[in-house]
């Protein structure tokens, strides 16, 4: 059998669920994160300003989307209904931090003991209950309990995968010119950040404090998998990574505070704040950086990384390397003349300029991954995806120049106008997540020929 069709096996074939121990729970720490972050983006989605969906209808979806979790767990797992039971339990346990957005005067200690006294147990009841139930459809389709779903590769793919909602959510905080709309930090209008009022977030506050959140919720889902990570993966190398993507979302988070403060501070009045824009610019691509880590540590935990595919010697390895890094770092560039441009504009030209380079290095390595491994589809899917990821790139920036007339950040921009910027600027991201993967399989799939095969 050839390389290429041991590869396609090794996708298609169901994992031996005698290879997933019980206590390794992490398909359903994914499966848990997966819908927690699908009921904050479907929120999201139907509070964003402009947008009136009924209460009634969201908290059907968000029934809805329990159930689907519950039965992706089912189908998907050898756990059966215990799946959507567990992975229910700590969707629960995490929509704790919006649970009090839903209190209308949680201004003192003793409401928020009370409140959740009674929240606490109703939330995990609710959403254990019906992720049970979705369970129990979805294993009448599993009757073999197949274990579809690979936890060490799952837990890392779903953080990696929340990580690019909060860009989008950042981006549309950027986009909107919501950067300063909560005037305080960690609190926000005195209230604390996860007692907020539903009610109060509108206009630029409904973006600058749902980021907040969104950045809590992945905060929390890296510190989870550091541990999981650090519990069950032999390699030291991709534990200390995970102990690196802990660190910086640490960073990250309190960036994005001190952006809004300028100093440690529990003062709430604007002129004991000191917002400094070179740390917006700084926070928004240590964003980047933290999600092209993510995307490194899911590529190097999935299955068929760890399958016995050996590293093929090669000729070009060497500059397939040295291109597939270059264009990682001229990325890292441009998303930084990006970041520049969306808070203090004036530097266009040179964007444009850096988009270029880009787009002629995407081409070289995009097209090079793709026509030159026919034994290697991994590497060929790769490049299809970032020649093609690059084209529509180049599209959104050009609209993005459009939408803001030539001009640097707007005053007052409309939604289209946002949408489209942050399009451009998650598009950014995407393109740097598929040319670390290149980078990163490449150095896992070959290697110069005058170095000893591993």
């Amino acid at each position: 059998m050839t390389q290429t069709q041991d590869a396609v096996t090794l996708r298609k074939a169901p994992i031996d669920d005698r290879a997933v121990p019980r206590k390794n729970l992490g398909d359903i720490f994914a499966l848990a994160i997966a819908t927690t972050t699908t009921m904050w983006a479907t929120a999201y989605l139907c509070r964003v300003p402009g947008t009136v969906v009924p209460s009634p209808v969201i908290l059907v979806l968000m029934l809805l989307i329990l159930i689907g979790g519950g039965f992706v767990g089912g189908w998907r797992t050898a756990r059966g209904p215990r799946a959507g039971l567990y992975s229910g339990l700590i969707t629960g346990l995490l929509n704790l931090m919006i649970l009090g957005s839903l209190g209308h005067d949680l201004s003192n200690d003793q409401l928020i003991i009370q409140y959740y006294i009674i929240s606490l147990p109703l939330s995990v009841i609710i959403c254990g209950s019906l992720g049970f139930l979705g369970a129990l459809i979805g294993a009448r389709l599993n009757p073999l309990r197949r274990q579809r779903i690979y936890p060490a590769g799952a837990f890392p793919l779903v953080t990696t995968l929340a990580t690019l909602w909060l860009i989008m959510a950042g981006g549309m905080v950027t986009g909107m010119n919501a950067g300063l709309s909560v005037p305080d930090w960690p609190d926000t209008f005195h209230y604390g950040m996860f007692m907020f009022p539903l009610a109060h977030m509108t206009g630029g506050v409904f973006f600058e404090h749902t980021h907040r959140l969104f950045g809590c919720l992945v905060g929390l889902a890296t510190l989870i998998q550091a541990i999981y990570v650090w519990r069950h993966e032999r390699r030291r190398w991709v534990r200390w990574l995970s102990v690196t993507a802990l660190v910086m979302v640490i960073i990250q988070g309190l960036m994005g505070g001190l952006r809004v403060t300028g100093h440690f501070t529990l003062a709430t009045a604007r002129h004991d704040m000191d917002p400094s824009s070179t740390l917006a610019i700084v926070h928004g691509i240590f964003g980047q950086m933290f999600f092209a880590v993510l995307v490194a540590l899911a590529a190097a935990c999935s299955r068929p990384w760890q399958s016995d595919m050996a590293r093929r010697p090669r000729h070009s390895a060497k500059m397939n390397f040295i291109m597939t890094w270059a264009l990682v770092g001229m990325l890292l560039v441009q998303l930084t003349l990006g970041s520049i441009l969306r808070h203090e504009g004036k530097i266009l030209v040179i964007h444009i300029m850096g988009a270029v380079v880009v787009l002629l290095l995407s081409v070289f390595c995009g097209a090079r991954a793709w026509g030159t491994n026919p034994d290697q589809p991994i590497l060929q899917r790769i490049g299809l995806a970032l020649l093609t990821m690059v084209c529509l790139q180049v599209l959104l920036g050009i609209s993005a120049v459009i939408a803001l007339g030539g001009q640097g950040p707007l005053l007052h921009p409309d939604m289209a106008q946002a949408i489209i910027t942050t399009a451009h600027q998650v598009g950014g991201a995407v393109l740097l997540a598929i040319a670390t993967l290149l980078a990163v399989w490449s150095m896992r799939l070959e290697e110069p020929l005058n170095v000893s095969n591993m």
